[in-house]
């Protein structure tokens, strides 16, 4: 795949500066890009290692930070990072003047003849003295970036319509009403996947150019309750307990446009696949409740326990207790509201408790003690592969024999990433497949025969009933 920065052959003389080495290091470019360089020296680099690179350019002297891609036997690539505009623009300039017509700045393949574009990648070879740093993208990418204005402006005038007809004819044919809102997202979308293609190996730009397409169109969607909530985090992070309430009660809160971007948001696979995952830990609960007395269950990451509340029969009967810990004080207390309503007070305790620190069975036992049940329904897909694996390992331990820790995992390929990536700003979980869910599993050191996969009604969230002999 092209770069998507042009390169050109440069012999500049480069002082590299490691962290934690001793002097400086002298050497030479062999080439040299907006994002990078690769440099011949007989030093040994290994890969992430953080060095600043210092070398003379006709326009002043380039100094930048930069993490090293790979060591190869003549010499390290490395890539810039956090380019400030002054030196990028010295970087364009020097490109510009020493880029070569024999040969494609971006592919490196020979030019078989003068045309515009490169034979190979495809990427526009001619470079105007007019480009800027920007611009140097160039190829379908560059274009594709042009168009975004148009097409950001594309949905609004597509949305202000809509709001026009609410303000003559009111909500008299909703129907149409929807149909339209969801045209007028869904027509971004197939620009939105060309972008998210001609960015694949920029994602820093793909996310600016996602929060450039929010910002523009918020004028709209901060009507919406859900994608206004779902942009902003008003608790600091996606998916609060306050998000996730109103999802379950599934009914629009906005009026106007903004409650027919609520109806939009609401029908998405994973506002979808939110209930589901619901209805299914509910029904798990209640076969274990019916199953046993006195259980133990411990709920990691809580939230509102919406399924509790809709299994207060079934708790009383049995005589279980659950603990319930999350980190955030308003769901506590909003839990706590609600369970002074209930006859199940007294076998719900809430605690105020960093899951993280579950990482250690030991703790766990002291804290907690042994469980019969363990669940967390949205906590893991926003974990990292080692902080997951070693949580599940610990979590197990904290079981009692016969118990069972319950999991679950998103599948990425039952969704589309769109709606979460660029309508709103809810891009923080993993992107997992079945496969990867599963190998962490395995990496986790849960014995194969002690595994059951289910997936819920929507066939997006995986369960994993991890259970101890």
């Amino acid at each position: 795949m092209a770069r998507l920065d042009a390169r050109c052959k440069a012999r500049i003389p480069v002082i590299i500066m490691v962290k934690g080495h001793d002097g400086n290091l002298e050497s030479v470019t062999s080439n040299l890009g907006l994002g990078g360089a690769f440099i011949n020296s007989s030093l040994s680099l290994p890969e992430n290692t953080q060095v600043k690179l210092r070398a003379p350019l006709p326009t002043g002297e380039l100094e930048v930070d930069g993490t090293v891609l790979r060591q190869e036997q003549n010499g390290v690539a490395v890539k810039f990072l956090e380019v400030g505009q002054e030196e990028k623009s010295a970087l364009w300039e020097y490109i510009k003047e020493n880029i070569g017509q024999t040969v494609c700045p971006f592919c490196g393949a020979a030019l078989k003849d003068q045309s515009a574009r490169c034979n190979d990648c495809g990427m526009e070879t001619h470079l105007s003295k007019e480009q800027n740093s920007e611009a140097a993208i160039s190829g379908n990418v560059a274009e594709i970036i042009r168009h975004l204005d148009s097409e950001i402006n594309a949905v609004n005038a597509k949305l202000m319509l809509i709001e026009n007809d609410l303000r003559l004819f009111g909500q008299a044919d909703t129907e149409v009403l929807h149909e339209k809102t969801y045209n007028a997202i869904n027509d971004f979308y197939d620009f939105a996947r060309k972008m998210e293609s001609a960015l694949s190996d920029n994602k820093d730009l793909l996310r600016k150019k996602q929060a450039e397409f929010r910002n523009k169109t918020d004028i709209f969607f901060s009507k919406s309750y859900f994608m206004n909530h779902a942009r902003t985090w008003p608790k600091g992070y996606p998916g609060d307990y306050k998000l996730l309430e109103a999802i379950y009660r599934n009914i629009p809160l906005s009026e106007g446009v903004g409650y027919l971007l609520d109806s939009y948001f609401l029908s998405t696979t994973l506002a979808n696949a939110v209930r589901t995952r619901l209805s299914w830990i509910k029904d798990m609960l209640k076969r274990e409740l019916k199953g046993r007395q006195g259980l133990r269950v411990l709920n990691i990451a809580s939230g509102s326990t919406r399924e509790l509340f809709e299994l207060a029969v079934e708790i009383k009967e049995s005589d279980a207790t659950f603990t319930c810990v999350d980190l955030d004080s308003d769901a506590i207390n909003f839990v706590l509201s609600r369970l002074s309503y209930t006859d199940i007070a007294f076998q719900i305790a809430m605690r105020k408790y960093n899951a993280l620190r579950m990482a250690s069975h030991e703790r766990n036992i002291k804290e907690f003690g042994l469980q019969d049940n363990i669940y967390s329904i949205g906590l893991f897909d926003y974990l990292t592969d080692d902080v997951l694996v070693r949580l599940l390992k610990e979590l197990y331990l904290t079981l009692n024999p016969g118990g069972k820790l319950i999991a679950s995992f998103k599948d990425c390929k039952r969704y589309e990433t769109y709606d979460y990536h660029w309508l709103v700003d809810w891009s923080a979980f993993y992107q997992r497949t079945e496969a990867e869910s599963r190998k962490l599993i395995d990496q986790a050191g849960i014995p194969e025969n002690c595994v059951q996969t289910e997936r819920d009604l929507s066939g997006v969230i995986i369960f994993y009933t991890l259970v101890r002999p």
